[in-house]
């Protein structure tokens, strides 16, 4: 079998607690990410889908080496993340480029789109400026823009015309890998297919794989081949995109497909009463993520004496993916009736 792109293995992230109101307390430690797994394949799209506060965007932090994990391993392609120093080589900084979700915050205001384009050619190529500025046109004529753009201020443009400035900045040093960060949240609805269609038809034309983070599921099914849910600071189930959206393995992705508004008024009726039910729990996550039990299990209706004991393990699901959920495992504890109603698809 081919080796896989991107590895990260049983990586975890802990933030130093601050200052409490009292200066000789400090504040627990801050438990971000907890033993994450996964692989993404060349050319591939891995989606990370969580709400607010999960990890998923301190991963692809880590990742792109902005913050260093505590422990574990990341390996891309050649790189091993481990081996590194205090500077990361700037050959893993080509390989692996990012957008992020802001594209007004991202793009420098003050510098002109071809400036902006050019800069990591700059870094890490020896174009000279002419040849620089020809690169920098073509990339935006492949995301959609005009090569006489080169000359305009960010300010000139759209949100969506933003982002396909970011997007071509990115790809300006053929990476192999894209951390692609809430990239459509901050655009309207029209603009985020536009978005994603063109994330799409360049990944065909370059081969490059996409880590896709976002909270909304609805949208990472549209572009991903895989997809990774997480909650509070672990993955709880991956699979294929259409396997985890239409057969959901874990009561927390059966919530997040709940929590997708859908045009029908009868199965929007179902899915509100579906999400009432799995709501029954706590509101929300409390501050810490629990060490040694399911994170999920203060807010799951299925939750056993079990779930506050110990995350489980990961088991294969019939779908073909695999899931971390006690509800899933056999033996005693087994709550039959639990499993039968994960059966039904919100």
């Amino acid at each position: 079998m081919n080796k896989p792109l991107l590895e990260v293995k049983d990586l975890s992230i802990t933030f130093p607690g601050g200052r409490g109101a009292l200066p000789w307390r400090r504040r627990p430690d801050v438990r971000a990410v907890q033993h994450v797994n996964f692989t993404v394949d060349r050319g591939e799209t891995l989606g990370l889908v969580g709400e607010s506060g999960s990890g998923k965007t301190t991963i692809g932090r880590v990742i792109l080496q902005f913050i260093r994990p505590s422990t574990g391993a990341i390996r891309l392609g050649d790189f091993d993340t481990t081996q590194f120093g205090r500077v990361t080589p700037k050959a893993y900084r080509n390989a692996v480029q990012v957008v992020f979700q802001d594209p007004v915050g991202s793009l420098n205001p003050s510098m002109l789109v071809g400036d902006i384009i050019g800069e990591p050619l700059a870094i890490h190529s020896s174009m000279d400026k002419k040849a620089r500025d020809r690169r920098a046109g073509e990339l935006l004529e492949q995301v959609g823009l005009q090569s006489h753009h080169l000359n305009r201020f960010p300010y000139e443009f759209s949100g969506g015309q933003r982002q396909r400035i970011a997007i071509a900045r990115a790809l300006a040093t053929n990476p192999d890998l894209l951390v692609l960060d809430e990239p459509v949240s901050a655009l309207d609805v029209s603009t985020q297919s536009q978005v994603i269609n063109l994330l799409e038809r360049l990944q065909d034309e370059t081969g490059v794989a996409y880590l896709f983070i976002a909270h909304d599921l609805a949208v990472v099914r549209h572009i991903s081949d895989r997809i990774a849910v997480m909650y509070h600071s672990r993955i709880v189930e991956t699979g294929s995109a259409d396997d985890v959206c239409e057969r959901p393995a874990h009561p927390y992705t059966e919530l997040l497909l709940a929590s997708i508004p859908d045009p029908d008024p009868e199965l929007q009726r179902e899915k509100s009463q579906r999400r009432r039910e799995l709501g029954k729990g706590v509101a929300g996550a409390s501050g810490r993520a629990p060490v040694n039990s399911c994170p999920f299990a203060e807010r799951c209706p299925h939750a056993m004496e079990v779930c506050h004991q110990s995350f489980p393990d990961f088991v294969p699901t019939q779908a073909g993916g695999e899931v971390a959920c006690h509800l899933h495992i056999s033996g005693p504890k087994l709550n039959g009736a639990a499993i039968s109603s994960l059966s039904t698809v919100a």
